[in-house]
């Protein structure tokens, strides 16, 4: 039979004590000069940087300064020294080159935004005679005449001339947009959202909610699904004036699609009173 013996009781730390430093300053008066804690490092004399301090049972007995060149902390200290060393970030941009870019990448680039007017937009561009094969030839008749109902039953006939010129513009540059869709329903939600966005016809900037037109065209996913691509081919690789995803404030909430023809008059009135603005502001500044 084996006696019970208790484990013995884990070491208890005390809580910090610094009483005994005074007794170390007392015995070394130059030791009490240096008591003071200052900021970490900075301002420190090199040979003063490194501080190590000495504890025993949880009680701070002794510390000493000196260089910590050669040190273990070397490397430490020197990714410090890089931090103090980062430069100030860049000033704000004024509030009129935001929205200058902005408005640029609404309409197609700066020079774009420099010629744009009010004008209506004119008659729909007429569909292609010529295509590869016939199925692609089915495809944007079908979409076209998708995109002439919605106009007739939400818009008018300038959007209907956008939408016509938006199908026409994504043949050109990216007709794998147009084709790749799952129907021709699809791919006409997708020009129709875009094109709606861009203008702010969409709830609730405008009074087209997003569920009335995917009930009209008898989808199941909302439409901004598909238009998503539909911006991309617009768009295509053009770099960006403005940050993405930001607006300035003042400005109204429309999809940039790069592209002045895709805007109605009313939208590139308002544009333009953006733009007048944000110059006179330049001009002032």
């Amino acid at each position: 039979m084996h006696d019970h013996v208790a484990p013995p009781h884990p070491r208890l730390r005390l809580p910090y004590d610094d009483r005994y430093l005074d007794d170390l300053d007392r015995a070394d008066p130059d030791r009490a000069e240096h008591r003071g804690w200052g900021p970490a490092w900075a301002g420190a004399p090199e040979d003063e940087r490194l501080t190590e301090l000495v504890f025993i049972d949880g009680r701070l007995v002794s510390h000493s300064t000196g260089s910590v060149a050669g040190s273990a902390w070397a490397e430490h200290a020197a990714r410090l020294d890089r931090e103090q060393q980062r430069p100030a970030p860049p000033a704000p941009t004024p509030v009129w080159q935001d929205v200058l870019g902005w408005l640029a990448d609404r309409v197609g680039g700066r020079t774009a935004l420099t010629a744009l007017d009010s004008e209506p937009l004119g008659d729909p561009p007429d569909l292609p005679e010529d295509y590869a094969r016939d199925t692609d030839r089915q495809r944007v008749e079908s979409v076209a005449e998708l995109l002439d109902a919605v106009a007739r039953s939400w818009f008018d006939a300038e959007v209907a001339t956008a939408l016509r010129t938006a199908l026409l513009a994504l043949w050109r540059e990216d007709p794998r947009v147009v084709t790749g869709a799952t129907s021709a329903a699809a791919s006409a939600a997708g020009i129709t959202w875009a094109v709606a966005k861009a203008n702010g016809l969409i709830h609730p900037v405008g009074g087209m909610r997003v569920g009335t037109l995917r009930d009209f065209l008898g989808l199941r996913s909302t439409p901004s699904t598909y238009g998503a691509p539909v911006r991309a081919g617009l768009v295509g690789f053009r770099q960006p004036a403005s940050q993405p995803h930001h607006r300035p404030l003042g400005v109204p909430d429309l999809l940039d699609l790069g592209r002045a023809d895709l805007l109605t008059a009313a939208t590139r009135a308002r544009l333009v009173h953006l733009r007048d603005r944000a110059v006179a502001a330049s001009d002032a500044d």
